[in-house]
C-alpha cells in the first residue's frame, strides 16, 4: 500500500506542489526505515521552497544527521568526570539547540497553523517535546543521507 503524502497547506494554493509531493515520495521509498513525520518533512519542504532558503534546510538534515550520530554515543552513558564524554554531551546540546534554531527560522516563513503546530509538538520545554524532536531528527538524518545519494534535487 502507498503511503500517502499528507498535504500541508501552501500559501498560494492550500495544496502542496508537484515538486515538493514527488521530492517527499522519493525520500519515503528511499528509506527502509518508515519515516514517522510526513508532515513535518512536507511543511519544511514545502516551505523552503516556497521561501527559496534550501541552503537554511541543507544547514538542518546536516546538522540534523550530526544529532542523530551524536546520540548514539551519548545514550545509555552518564556525564562524569571523563572528558570526552563531557565534550559528547555539550556537542549535542549544542547541536540540538541549533536544530531548533534552524526549525524556527525555516517555519517563520510558514502559516501560522504550521508555526503553532511546531511550536507545540516540539519547542515546548518538556519531555513530549523531546522525545518528538529526536524521533524528528531520525528522519530528518534520513532525508540527509537520501540527499546525499541524489545531488542538486534542489
Amino acid at each position: 500500500m502507498e503511503e500517502q503524502v499528507r498535504r500541508p497547506s501552501n500559501k498560494l494554493t492550500g495544496m502542496i506542489s508537484p515538486k515538493t509531493e514527488k521530492l517527499v515520495r522519493e525520500i519515503l521509498s528511499y528509506s527502509d526505515k518508515p519515516i514517522e513525520h510526513v508532515y513535518e518533512i512536507t511543511s519544511l519542504i514545502e516551505t523552503v521552497l516556497l521561501n527559496e532558503t534550501t541552503k537554511e534546510f541543507d544547514d538542518l538534515i546536516f546538522t540534523a544527521k550530526y544529532v542523530n550520530g551524536l546520540k548514539k554515543v551519548v545514550s545509555g552513558r552518564i556525564v562524569n568526570k571523563d572528558g570526552y564524554m563531557e565534550k559528547m554531551f555539550a556537542e549535542f546540546n549544542i547541536n540540538l539547540q541549533r536544530v531548533v534554531d534552524i526549525l524556527k527560522s525555516i517555519i517563520a516563513g510558514s502559516e501560522d497553523q504550521i508555526k503553532k503546530f511546531f511550536n507545540e509538538k516540539y519547542f515546548n520545554l518538556n519531555q513530549k517535546s523531546m522525545v518528538n524532536l529526536m524521533a524528528l531528527v531520525e528522519d530528518l538524518a534520513v532525508c540527509k543521507e537520501y540527499f546525499n545519494k541524489n545531488k542538486n534535487v534542489f
